[in-house]
């Protein structure tokens, strides 16, 4: 198991159309590629012995963790945890 920092994301309308959910993540330094997909990021967290993920977005460390959408129905969303705020950290990270 490692940890890797998220430093970037790729964001998709919901089904509603009216906010976001993350598609996609970048690691690390990278400041090229495709990233990782959510899918990928989920799979890691389900497995107890999976890769974690953190984020430095918003200006504090964060987890990464998945949950239901606090917006809509969706279940397969990646927040961070409960930090000083509600707000999903990985969203104030630039967009690829």
């Amino acid at each position: 198991m490692s940890t890797y920092q998220i430093t970037a994301v790729r964001t998709e309308a919901s089904a509603s159309g009216t906010h976001e959910h993350i598609s996609r993540v970048r690691l690390g330094g990278a400041t090229t590629g495709d990233g990782i997909s959510r899918a990928t990021v989920i799979a890691d967290l389900k497995d107890p012995n999976g890769d974690r993920y953190i984020t430095y977005g918003g200006g504090k460390r964060a987890d990464v963790e998945v949950h239901n959408c606090p917006t809509c129905s969706f279940s397969d969303y990646i927040t961070t945890d409960a930090d000083s705020t509600t707000k999903n950290n990985l969203l104030s990270l630039p967009r690829f």
